[in-house]
């Protein structure tokens, strides 16, 4: 009987694991990549670099060494899903859950992932 628990402990366990693995291995660099520049870079700019002068305030660049790199891909998640307002940054960035899927959201962290950090 014990053996058997631990069997199917180590089934359950490779079930979670490949799970985890498919579900990080889904998200798309190019699509997010196209999702950024038609959502995101009228603000952040198309590089991410917060070029784009056509909104107020002025929004900083996701490309930062030492604050981007740093922030977990759960935060950034939850910034694109829900707005700025969640983490405490500004009510000017929108919440974007009821127009982008979970999916998109993972491709364009994925794309936010790839760009060169300065």
């Amino acid at each position: 009987m014990g053996q058997l628990r631990v069997v199917r402990a180590i089934v359950v366990f490779g079930v979670v694991l490949s799970w985890a693995f498919v579900g990080a291995a889904a998200a798309d660099r190019e699509r997010g990549e196209g999702l950024f520049v038609k959502h995101c870079a009228g603000c952040h700019g198309p590089k991410g670099r917060g070029a784009a002068k056509t909104f107020m305030p002025h929004v900083d660049t996701l490309t930062k060494r030492g604050y981007i790199d740093l922030l977990p891909d759960e935060y950034i998640v939850a910034v694109i899903s829900d707005g700025g307002p969640v983490v405490g940054k500004s009510g000017y960035m929108p919440a974007w859950s009821s127009v982008l899927s979970d999916q998109d959201i993972e491709d364009i962290v994925m794309f936010i992932r790839s760009l060169p950090l300065y």
